[in-house]
């Protein structure tokens, strides 16, 4: 009885102590449970905060870049108003200096055609043309004519004063003619010095340009005369 009596008290003993154990274990797995759970609840708080973080940085950045596209749209359509201001400024002045040449072309020409056609004055502004020798010039028989018989023949030389292209007379020969004939005719035109001398429009326009700076002749209303202080200065 006695050694049944202590199995019991040993086994009572035992099974108390695994109920103690069993608690332990319960109160442990409960307390295992709330920190799991607290961790848990903490980690999904950090989650959605650090999404929620990453959400407004993403709408931030993109109002951001938005704005450098308006940013970079406008100073796109700055530079091409500026180049297109640039473009109309540079079209006006290449269309200024293009009427401004044609101007000057106009008064070139105007000029030339006046030196040409017998309407040139010692005061326009034309270049000086240097003198050339000239190997196959004209001779002109001794002229017995005047200046009414010029203008009654039309200003064209009769059969009698054509004239024929001989070699080795020089410049200064052809102007003593081309004065000779303006003294006896007491004024010629370039046209009626070109027709009776026989030279060219550009051989005539040079002797004549040069006998006005030497001073022997004078132009007037498109014609030329031999100077007053010329015949002084001959006789």
């Amino acid at each position: 009885m006695a050694l049944k009596n202590l199995w019991e008290q040993e086994r009572s003993q035992r099974l108390q102590i695994t109920a103690e154990r069993r608690q332990k274990v319960n109160q442990w797995k409960q307390l295992t449970q709330q920190e799991f759970q607290l961790q848990a609840d903490v980690l999904h708080q950090e989650l959605s905060s650090f999404v929620t973080s990453l959400d407004n940085n993403r709408k931030l950045q993109q109002q951001q870049f938005q704005q450098e596209i308006v940013e970079r749209q406008l100073e796109i359509l700055q530079i091409k108003t500026d180049v297109s201001q640039r473009q109309q400024e540079y079209r006006q002045q290449r269309s200024a200096k293009a009427q401004a040449l044609f101007q000057n072309l106009q008064n070139f020409r105007e000029i030339l055609h006046n030196s040409v056609w017998g309407d040139y004055s010692p005061e326009q502004p034309v270049s000086p043309t240097p003198a050339k020798e000239e190997k196959s010039v004209v001779t002109v028989p001794k002229w017995s004519i005047s200046r009414s018989a010029i203008k009654a023949n039309g200003f064209r030389p009769s059969a009698n004063t054509m004239t024929k292209k001989v070699p080795a007379l020089n410049a200064d020969t052809v102007k003593s003619k081309v004065q000779q004939y303006i003294q006896q005719a007491e004024g010629a035109t370039l046209i009626e010095i070109e027709e009776v001398i026989g030279l060219s429009r550009v051989q005539t326009i040079d002797i004549l340009r040069s006998l006005i700076k030497q001073g022997l002749l004078e132009q007037r209303d498109r014609q030329y005369f031999i100077r007053q202080q010329a015949i002084s200065g001959q006789t």
